[in-house]
C-alpha cells in the first residue's frame, strides 16, 4: 500500500518567490500575445474560468516546470485546438443527451472533496466495453469525438474547480484549485480489454496532455488485478508521464479505506470502498453539505442536473451558476445557483 510520503501531492498550493516570478513573466507574454483579452465565443454573461483565469495560466505553467516560454507554447497550441473543435460555443450547443453519453466515457465528478478541497472524481474502467466503445466510435467523427472531449473536461475547468475553489474551507488557492482527486475501479479491468483501449487511450491522453494539463492531483488505481502491471505496460506509453507519476495503486484485497481515509473523508467514499458515500461512477454529481449551503441552489435535491453547467456573471455583477447546452433542439439556459 502507498505511504503518505509515497503519495505526497505534487500540485503546488503556495507558489515560490522564484514559481511567482514565474508566473508574472507568463503573464506579461500572454498580455504581449493578446491572449488576457475575451475570447472568442463566450456569451455576454460568460466568465473567462476555464480559458483564460489565472487558474489556468498556473496549469499550464506547472506543467511546463514553471518555463515560461514553454507553457506559452504549449497554452497557444491547447488555444489552436480549441478554435479548431468550436469547444467554446459547442458548450453551449451540446445537447444533454451526448454530453452524458461523453459521461459515461471519462472520470465524473462526485459532487465530493478531499481534505484540501480539490474535487474527487470517478470512474469504473469496466465502463469500457467493447461494445461500449464501438456504439461510441460509430456514432462521431474524430472532430466530434475531439469536440466532445474538450466540451466534457470543460465542466471541469468552467464550473468544477472554480465552485470548489471560491470554498472558504478550501486549503488550496493559490491561486485557486487547479486539478482533482480521481478513484479508478479496475477491478473488471481485463488484458483483451486494456489492448482494445489503446486507440482510445492515446488520442485522449494526447488532447488532454496538451489542453488540460496537470489536472490530475492524484490518482487511486483501486482493486487493482494481480496482471494489472501487464495492463499499466500496454497503456503507460500512452499516458503523459507526469500524470502517469501521480498513479497509486490498490490491489485487489488491499484495505481500500485505510489508504483513502488520510485524504478523504469517510463520508465521501464510495461504500465499495468502506465509505459511506452511496455512489457509483456516471451518475450526476451529489453536493456535500459545504456545497450545497455556499451557494442558494434551486434544486429538488442535492444531486446537480444533467448536462453542461457553468459561471455566469448576473446583473448585480454577482456569479451564478448556469445550466447551459440544448434539450430537445432548444437552447437550456437555467440559472441554477447564485450567491449566498
Amino acid at each position: 500500500m502507498a505511504t503518505e510520503t509515497e503519495t505526497k501531492s505534487p500540485a503546488v498550493v503556495t507558489p515560490t518567490v522564484s514559481q511567482q516570478g514565474s508566473f508574472n513573466v507568463l503573464l506579461k507574454f500572454l498580455e504581449e500575445r493578446g491572449h488576457l483579452k475575451r475570447p472568442q465565443g463566450l456569451q455576454e454573461r460568460d466568465v473567462p474560468d476555464g480559458i483564460n483565469d489565472h487558474p489556468t495560466f498556473m496549469r499550464f505553467l506547472q506543467g511546463r516546470g514553471f518555463d515560461p516560454q514553454g507553457a506559452l507554447n504549449q497554452y497557444e497550441e491547447a488555444m489552436a485546438i480549441r478554435k479548431d473543435t468550436e469547444a467554446i460555443t459547442a458548450y453551449d450547443a451540446i445537447s444533454v443527451h451526448e454530453f452524458e453519453e461523453a459521461r459515461k466515457m471519462y472520470p465524473t465528478w462526485s459532487g465530493r472533496r478531499d481534505k484540501r478541497g480539490l474535487p474527487i472524481c470517478m470512474f469504473d474502467v469496466g465502463q469500457l466495453t467493447a461494445e461500449s466503445m464501438a456504439k461510441y466510435n460509430a456514432s462521431q467523427t474524430a472532430t466530434e469525438k475531439s469536440q466532445h472531449t474538450m466540451v466534457y473536461h470543460d465542466y471541469m475547468t468552467r464550473f468544477v474547480l472554480p465552485l470548489c475553489g471560491s470554498m472558504p474551507d478550501c486549503k488550496a488557492q493559490s491561486p485557486s484549485v487547479v486539478s482533482s482527486i480521481y478513484v479508478i475501479n479496475a477491478g473488471n479491468f481485463g488484458l483483451r480489454q486494456a489492448w482494445s483501449l489503446k486507440g482510445y487511450a492515446q488520442d485522449v491522453s494526447q488532447l488532454l496532455a496538451v489542453c488540460f494539463p496537470e489536472m490530475v492531483d492524484r490518482c487511486y488505481v483501486m482493486n487493482a488485478p494481480a496482471y494489472f502491471g501487464k495492463i499499466w505496460g500496454i497503456l503507460s506509453k500512452f499516458v503523459d508521464p507526469r500524470t502517469a507519476a501521480k498513479l497509486i495503486i490498490v490491489s485487489s484485497g488491499e484495505d481500500s479505506l485505510s489508504t483513502l481515509t488520510p485524504y478523504l473523508d469517510v463520508d465521501n467514499i464510495p461504500t465499495e470502498y468502506g465509505g459511506k458515500f452511496t455512489y457509483k461512477p456516471g451518475m450526476t454529481p451529489m453536493l456535500d453539505e459545504g456545497l450545497r449551503k455556499h451557494m442558494k441552489w434551486t434544486l429538488p435535491g442535492d444531486s446537480l442536473p444533467e448536462g453542461p453547467i457553468k459561471f455566469i456573471q448576473d446583473e448585480n455583477k454577482g456569479r451564478a451558476v448556469l445550466a447551459t447546452g440544448s434539450m430537445n433542439g432548444t437552447k437550456r439556459d437555467n440559472i441554477i445557483a447564485t450567491a449566498s
